[in-house]
């Protein structure tokens, strides 16, 4: 017969000492603590989400701010215009497009290639109709193309406010009594088969092309408004550089040499 104790059995004794008791339930709340919820797990997949978008998003971003720099920097520094014609040329060839710097109207000198709006109706322009009108309007409200494209002039500032400028139809021109050395005109042109003498008044300027036999510039224009004298309001800039094609790359800083040697009007 088996026997039987009536005293009861006791729980079996931890070995672990209280210290490590404490231990034991930290590391597991940091253990739970640790573990993602659903709703945590869902959170925290958010940010990365946002950091799978598609890489067109941060491209865009990264497009419109330098398309608006460009178009600030194009509509108040720099603007590029086509050589519509051969008046410009050696210097310039029909086709050319040319870098023109905003300017400021202390600044303008003798030698200098400007672009300006017609004054007196120099040009006869026909409007674009149709799809190119909208393209043209399109491109004018992104600064790409400046307003009135159709409507500006390039020639070369050969007098300032008060210069005296004589051409005796044969002959160099003479600037405040000094004979000018032109070595930008196109080979074999003389510097003005048609005689004129004028005197520049304040806030004009007198332009001609350095293709003299085919260029209408101030000479053909004393009939105008203005006298053939371009209005210093009307300049828009002063032509730097030759941008394309690439071949013809290349400064436009030539010419003034041809006046250092003219004297300040009397």
């Amino acid at each position: 017969m088996s026997s039987w104790s009536s005293t009861p059995r006791r729980p079996p004794v931890s070995t672990e000492s209280p210290t490590d008791a404490r231990r034991s339930t930290t590391a597991r709340h940091r253990a739970e603590d640790a573990a993602p919820s659903p709703e945590g797990a869902a959170s925290a997949s958010e940010p990365e989400r946002r950091r799978r978008l598609p890489p067109l998003i941060g491209n865009l971003g990264v497009f419109l701010l330098v398309l608006v720099i460009v178009i600030v920097i194009r509509s108040t520094v720099v603007q590029t215009f086509v050589i519509p014609s051969s008046s410009m040329e050696d210097t310039l060839a029909e086709g050319d497009r040319v870098a023109v710097t905003m300017y400021d109207v202390d600044e303008i000198e003798r030698g200098d290639i400007v672009v300006f709006n017609d004054p007196d109706n120099w040009l006869t322009v026909t409007e674009p109709t149709g799809l190119r009108k909208i393209i043209q309007d399109a491109l004018v409200a992104l600064r790409i193309l400046p307003a009135n494209s159709g409507h500006h002039l390039i020639k070369r500032v050969i007098g300032v406010a008060g210069d005296h400028i004589v051409a005796d139809g044969h002959g160099p021109l003479t600037v405040n009594g000094v004979p000018v050395d032109e070595t930008y005109l196109k080979p074999g042109r003389s510097a003005s088969e048609m005689a004129f003498d004028v005197v520049v008044p304040e806030g004009f300027i007198w332009v001609m092309g350095d293709n003299r036999s085919n260029s209408s510039d101030s000479r053909y224009h004393q009939g105008d408004a203005h006298g053939g004298f371009v209005p210093i309001d009307d300049v828009i800039g002063v032509a730097k550089q030759i941008v394309w094609p690439l071949s013809r790359w290349g400064g436009l800083s030539g010419g003034h040499e041809a006046f250092t040697a003219v004297p300040d009007p009397a």
